[in-house]
Formats: C-alpha cells, sequence, structure tokens
C-alpha cells in the first residue's frame, strides 16, 4: 500500500528525527522498528536531519543505547547514516 503525506519532505524528515530521540535509549520492539525503517527510508532524510542523526546515535554512547541487540540497530543505522546511502 502505497501512502500520500500531506506536507512537505523537510517535515517528514524531522518527524524522523524525532522518532530516532524517542527510540534513543530505550529497550523496546520499538529501537529496531526505528532503525529498519530509516535505514531503509534514507532517502527522505535531509541533509541537515541526517547529520543530526549522525550527531545524536554519537552522543548516546555517553548514556546507553539499550540492551546490546539495540546498540547493534543504532550502530548499523549510524553507519549507514554516515555513508549517505540512498
Amino acid at each position: 500500500m502505497l501512502v500520500n503525506i500531506n506536507g512537505k519532505a523537510e517535515d517528514l524528515s524531522a518527524m524522523l528525527v524525532t522518532c530516532v530521540r524517542y527510540a534513543l535509549g530505550r529497550r523496546t520492539y520499538i529501537v529496531d522498528w526505528t532503525c529498519e525503517f530509516i535505514g531503509n527510508n534514507l532517502n527522505l532524510l535531509s541533509e541537515k536531519d541526517r547529520q543530526v542523526m549522525i550527531r545524536d546515535i554519537k552522543e548516546q554512547e555517553n548514556y546507553s543505547y539499550g540492551d546490546e541487540c539495540d546498540k547493534a540497530c543504532w550502530l548499523a543505522l549510524l553507519k549507514k547514516l554516515e555513508r549517505g546511502e540512498k
């Protein structure tokens, strides 16, 4: 099913930053879901928001990524974001 979004692309990009900030440090299914969705849709991110995500994920190392499985998800997403994959 295709979905149409009402709003600008930068609005969706900003909402994805919010998703990352919500999920960082949590220890629930939302971490994997967030990382998977964003990792599969990097084309939706503005360059500015991609850089914000990179910064936020790196800074989370000073706190906790959650469980080891969560850390693995975040670090895999970080690699994709740094490579700028589309």
